[in-house]
């Protein structure tokens, strides 16, 4: 087993082609965007990765097939849902919330998509949302069509065979039609309290409602 020293001599040398793989993925992205990913590969050298976190990792290597790109491209927001992975589904206690407490205690006892969902856009993205999946589209966010997803986003979705379009569900959208969320409860029962699916899977195409972009 990799041990966390190993880890972090790695690294300074991962590091030597993050400036590559990010210049391939870089254009056509915002100045926002790029600074944000420049951060990133600047945090990631001040990380510590867990033999935990490295065996969840190897653990949902399939799942995470799809965004293993963004382990170089934008390291802090792979480790950050690598983090949370088998956290079960529950509403969260929001008292002592950002302390060190708060975070290990909420990924054992549970977090919900909304939860999820806030955690993420305000540890790794830098934007303040709150409230349950319906109000942080109305409140917080501008709508935005499937094609216009960018990583941050949050994407929206109904119940399931539902004929009327009232939001229950959230996550974080990633890349390629890639999101991440906080499933259900009986998902989480089955070990997948996190999930990153695709949008154009079936289930997921049918509930999907919209995108949402947080503003400024």
């Amino acid at each position: 087993m990799m041990n966390r020293y190993a880890v972090v001599i790695s690294q300074f040398s991962i590091v030597m082609i993050l400036g590559l793989v990010s210049f391939m993925g870089c254009r056509g992205k915002s100045n926002q965007d790029l600074k944000r990913l420049e951060k990133s590969k600047e945090e990631y050298l001040d990380l510590i990765i867990s033999d935990e976190e490295l065996e969840l990792e190897a653990e949902y290597a399939e799942m995470l097939a799809p965004i293993l790109s963004l382990k170089s491209s934008d390291p802090k927001t792979y480790w950050f849902i690598v983090s949370w992975l088998k956290t079960a589904y529950r509403t969260p206690n929001w008292e002592g919330y950002k302390t060190d407490g708060w975070m290990a205690t909420t990924k054992k006892r549970g977090i919900d998509c909304s939860g999820f969902s806030r955690v993420m856009l305000d540890q790794v993205f830098d934007k303040k949302v709150y409230g349950g999946s319906r109000g942080i589209l109305a409140r917080y966010c501008t709508p935005v069509s499937l094609s216009s997803l960018k990583m941050g986003d949050l994407v929206f979705f109904k119940a399931p065979n539902s004929k009327k379009d009232r939001i229950v569900h959230v996550g974080v959208y990633l890349q390629d039609n890639y999101f991440v969320h906080a499933t259900s409860s009986k998902s989480a029962a089955r070990g997948f309290g996190l999930s990153v699916n695709s949008l154009e899977e079936k289930h997921w195409a049918k509930e999907f409602v919209t995108g949402g972009r947080v503003k400024e």
